[in-house]
């Protein structure tokens, strides 16, 4: 079952740091607190980095604000 979430959730379910995950994305740790933090906005290019190094349970929609959002999640997965 694919369990949809948003950065921050994804980022202190997973114990995944800034830092690490900026490296995996080749970002700054500080780029991926900005993310996270919602400072800011990722591009469509980083939204799809996103979500393909969080194995698709952040989506874009959580950016967006298009489609179903993390709190209706649960309703997807039943």
């Amino acid at each position: 079952m694919l369990v949809f979430m948003r950065f921050a959730a994804w980022m202190t379910s997973t114990g995944e740091t800034n830092a690490a995950f900026g490296k995996r994305a080749g970002w700054s740790g500080e780029t991926v607190r900005r993310y996270r933090a919602g400072e800011r906005e990722p591009d469509a290019r980083a939204m799809a980095a996103i979500f393909e190094l969080t194995a698709g349970a952040v989506t874009p929609n959580d950016w967006v604000g298009v489609g179903p959002r993390t709190e209706n999640a649960e309703q997807l997965n039943t």
